[in-house]
């Protein structure tokens, strides 16, 4: 996330679309009977994704099974979905789409962090928390469940916090039981899926600093036996007074160096401590996990190297592998956001904690088990040009079964799709689209065959000083993952949070989050289908788009200077 610049809430507007699905409807905050067609479909999803998450090698073992967006999903968070559906499970070359859009009825206060699902009638939103403050809230986090065709709250409730407590960003994910569970400021919360009851809360301790003073970030569900959840500390500097993620990097000057990071491994039926230990530096960025033998691996982004903490369930210890931490950066970039584990390989990309001058964004890739094995993807080159920055606000994307890694520069502009050589930790582009800017993860979906990438599409005219008063429009886009041709592009509307995600539901529907604390709901129709009149408003692609007039994907742009 942007750590230093205010953001102002500017309301989205959205026309609810004439043509919606039979579940998409403005007035009911229960489910709305889900047509033949519909309920065939998640069914299939639903089968799919319990199938999908058995495998151990799909890293999605003690989370619940169920369609949802990177971050708060598999343990490697890589982005992958291919159960969720695309235009009504209709893609292909030649083919048409236009994309239907609806704005939820329920507006949440102090924004939408996070969505997570437990199924495709089990939606629930973490609230309250922002990154960045909202100026106009004071009324702390919450988590509530929504109706997932409509946006509409179902319940809401409040999470009790620290007097004085820093509140940062949250984290959280459905555990395998359905269980909602979500970490906020030094506590992990559970709550009831059905009724929304706090049925367990247990402030974590804080080894380094105060706990008022501690958010704990990155939740990520072990590969173990009994799924323990591990999460990070991200640490304000004592006496520091900033709201949301920025007083980690704003308080330093006037209160001194933040406090090294605290890990901890947490039950995830009784949320009890069983663990805690402190690395020997502060990380902001948030972990990912792999499985190594009985042991699992959590990786993370220091501020110069790679870092590695060992959990071991059976003796219940946690410690950091100080023998793996290879340095990560080139001369004049910052630290990355968290690192995606891909096969044997851990891929890093910089430039994450604020508009980063001189260089811009490389994959950097380290091997698991030998972090002197490197190797570094600079597609932007290494320099770029004065007056111009870097910024990645959020991690890469990868698509494990392909062994794809899909690159973005918020700031430079451009995505490339990557592929990374098992053997040797080779990459070599496999295209890139000059004209995609987005601050946002991808997701990947659907069949190997028939593969969809996504994300947020900033507006041609976008400008960075856009950001600091929210002023920028953006839509979604998915293109052909095998090719990065434009399959479908949402109509342009107003901002979301920067490095979040435009994520996938059940019924072929994607969500993204506004500013203005409303669920923007979005449903890809494939033209060839019959009974789809045009939408309103009219989607980027539409029924009648000459595509080869679209911007066209290309292998590799010429680098920056």
């Amino acid at each position: 996330m942007f750590l230093f610049l205010e953001k102002i809430q500017v309301p989205m507007v959205l026309t609810a679309s004439l043509v919606m699905v039979s579940a998409l409807t403005a007035s009911s905050s229960v489910q709305a009977a889900p047509s033949s067609e519909e309920a065939s479909a998640q069914a299939a999803q639903v089968k799919c994704i319990k199938a999908y998450a058995k495998k151990p090698s799909n890293n999605y073992l003690n989370y619940s099974p169920a369609i949802g967006s990177p971050e708060v999903t598999d343990a490697i968070h890589s982005g992958l979905q291919p159960c969720a559906t695309f235009a009504d499970g209709v893609s292909g070359s030649g083919r048409k789409y236009q994309v239907a859009q609806f704005l939820s009825p329920t507006v949440y206060p102090g924004q939408i962090q996070l969505v997570i699902q437990g199924g495709p009638n089990a939606a629930f939103l973490v609230g309250g928390a922002p990154g960045i403050p909202v100026p106009s809230y004071s009324g702390g986090p919450y988590v509530a469940r929504f109706d997932p065709a409509t946006g509409t709250q179902i319940w809401r409730t409040a999470l009790p916090q620290l007097a004085g407590q820093w509140v940062a960003a949250p984290s959280g994910a459905v555990v395998k039981a359905g269980w909602v569970v979500v970490a906020v400021g030094p506590t992990v919360y559970k709550l009831d899926p059905k009724s929304g009851a706090i049925v367990a809360s247990v402030q974590q301790p804080v080894l380094a600093g105060a706990a008022v003073d501690a958010n704990f970030d990155g939740f990520a569900v072990a590969p173990d036996s009994s799924g323990t959840i591990l999460l990070k500390s991200q640490n304000r500097s004592s006496g520091c007074q900033v709201q949301g993620n920025q007083a980690m990097s704003a308080c330093i000057a006037t209160f001194g160096p933040q406090p090294v990071t605290t890990v901890i491994a947490v039950d995830p039926v009784s949320l009890k401590n069983l663990a805690a230990i402190t690395l020997n530096q502060p990380v902001a960025s948030r972990p990912t996990l792999v499985a190594d033998g009985s042991n699992t691996h959590m990786y993370l982004a220091g501020s110069t190297q790679g870092v590695r903490v060992i959990w071991n369930p059976k003796n219940k210890t946690l410690r950091q592998d100080l023998s793996w931490a290879p340095p990560l950066l080139l001369p004049g970039q910052s630290a990355g956001d968290a690192p995606v584990p891909l096969g044997k390989w851990v891929v890093f990309n910089n430039n994450a904690v604020a508009p980063t001058p001189g260089v811009p964004i490389c994959a950097f890739v380290v091997k698991m088990t030998d972090a002197t094995n490197t190797q570094r993807l600079c597609p932007w080159g290494t320099t770029i040009p004065a007056g111009v920055m870097s910024n990645a606000p959020a991690s890469f994307s990868t698509d494990p079964q392909k062994s794809l890694i899909f690159m973005q520069d918020l700031l430079v502009g451009g995505v490339f799709a990557v592929h990374l050589n098992q053997a040797n930790g080779r990459m070599t582009i496999k295209w890139s689209r000059p004209d995609w800017r987005t601050s946002d993860y991808f997701t990947a979906t659907g069949p190997a065959h028939q593969r969809v990438l996504s994300s947020q599409y900033m507006s041609p005219s976008f400008s960075a000083a856009q950001i600091s008063s929210n002023s920028w429009t953006e839509s979604v886009l998915w293109v052909d993952e095998e090719t990065g041709k434009t399959l479908a592009q949402s109509a342009y509307n107003g901002p979301t949070d920067l490095g979040w995600f435009a994520m996938p539901g059940y019924s072929g529907r994607w969500y993204t989050l506004s500013v203005a604390g409303t669920i923007n709901i979005y449903v890809p129709q494939a033209c060839a289908k019959t009974g789809k009149r045009p939408v309103v408003p009219a989607s980027t692609t539409t029924c009648s788009t000459d595509y080869a007039s679209l911007p066209q994907p290309v292998r590799s742009p010429a680098p920056l200077p």
